[in-house]
């Protein structure tokens, strides 16, 4: 999955936190937004999209994605 090379450590950190995040891809490749888990919620986190789209991005869905993961 494209998450294990270019986001593991980072996804890793968060999921040991929070027991779900789902992430919203465009087309582009680049994380639009992030929303973690918390007491049953779904809350947005500004940090996360920030941290992400630093890192590599190379490659093109062709589509928008909601990619959720879960410990």
């Amino acid at each position: 999955m494209w998450s294990n090379n270019n986001y593991s450590s980072v996804l890793k950190m968060y999921l040991n936190k929070y027991t779900s995040l789902k992430l919203q891809v465009n087309n582009n490749g680049l994380i639009a937004s992030v929303e973690k888990e918390e007491n049953g919620l779904w809350v947005n986190d500004r940090n996360l999209p920030n941290i992400l789209n630093k890192l590599s991005n190379d490659f093109n869905l062709e589509k928008n994605v909601t990619i959720i993961l879960q410990q």
